[in-house]
């Protein structure tokens, strides 16, 4: 109408440019915002928990679903004795570089943090992302810790600290795994018999002399780990006894028998009839390796006069 031509070029263009550099300043400053809360958040929570609630946020709801998981409980003998007796700060640190060697090898074998109480580590397997070979995964979890655990105490001992054994229980089963809590605070954990069972599994090292304590039902899934039976221990609290054993590479191999003699004993000790025959196995066994704390274990119920593998628990 004015006789006025305008060039829309450069004004289009500056918009362009000014839209692509807001929106790409926009969306690294809330890339970096969200991965500073994921490396945050993770701090308190499972990564492999963040992570599935970053992909499926929609599971963040109260509530739980039936799921076949593995678990690992670990305690730290001793540890509260230590706090009373020397400088809590000096023993918070020695805690916190103890759990963080334990907590890597737990996410290494991807598991799921539980919970932390003091010095006592809760893991899961199987959730809550499902993972076929949970029951592998927990056994080389629970090799991996104890070997952990038995390098960072003696390297602490050789420095003239007081430190205890890591005792760990190992179990499998059906729990309820989810979120439970209130519409203020969730908390996100499996509930159920075998959970209990695997603390009570933890528990036991302390009576049967050992530091890993694995259910028969967990190494129905394992292959590749040689173990040595203990027999069909009844927890307390527990109306049936569950069947037990440790790994080889658990126990000390200069101080225990060789395990065919030993197999040969615990043979003697399971038959009907054997009673007689275990006695004098075990004996002998135990003259050759006063150490050996299975040995010891059983030549000890055999004199109280028990018979067969079944072991009762005084206590937890």
């Amino acid at each position: 109408r004015t006789g006025v031509l305008i060039d829309a070029v450069q004004p289009a263009l500056a918009m362009v440019i000014a839209f692509i550099a807001a929106s790409g300043t926009h969306h690294w400053l809330t890339e970096r915002r969200q991965r500073f809360l994921r490396e945050a958040f993770a701090r308190y929570v499972s990564p492999n928990r963040v992570a599935d609630l970053v992909a499926h946020p929609e599971r963040l709801h109260l509530g739980g679903q039936r799921q076949a998981c593995s678990f690992v409980f670990t305690d730290l003998a001793c540890f509260t004795r230590m706090m009373e007796a020397g400088d809590p700060a000096r023993a918070v640190a020695l805690l916190n570089e103890y759990l963080d060697g334990m907590l890597d090898i737990v996410f290494r074998h991807e598991g799921t943090l539980d919970r932390i109480v003091g010095d006592a580590i809760a893991v899961l397997f199987s959730a809550p992302v499902p993972q076929p070979a949970h029951r592998q995964r927990a056994l080389d979890c629970a090799l991996a810790m104890d070997a952990f655990a038995r390098a960072h105490a003696q390297r602490l001992r050789s420095q003239g600290i007081a430190w205890g054994d890591t005792r760990i229980g190992v179990h499998t089963g059906t729990v309820i795994v989810g979120n439970f809590g209130g519409s203020r605070l969730f908390d996100y954990r499996a509930l159920g018999d075998p959970v209990n069972t695997t603390a009570r599994l933890e528990s036991a090292n302390k009576q049967l002399g050992t530091r890993v304590c694995v259910s028969a039902d967990l190494l129905a899934g394992c292959s590749g780990v040689p173990t040595r039976p203990i027999g069909r221990v009844l927890l307390q609290g527990k109306q049936q006894a569950v069947a037990v054993a440790t790994p080889e590479a658990a126990l000390d191999s200069q101080a225990c028998a060789p395990a065919e003699a030993y197999a040969q004993a615990f043979a003697a000790l399971q038959a009907a009839a054997g009673a007689s025959a275990a006695l004098e196995r075990f004996q002998a066994l135990a003259a050759r390796y006063p150490a050996d704390p299975l040995v010891a274990l059983h030549l000890g119920r055999l004199r109280g006069g028990a018979v067969g593998d079944l072991v009762v628990l005084a206590g937890k």
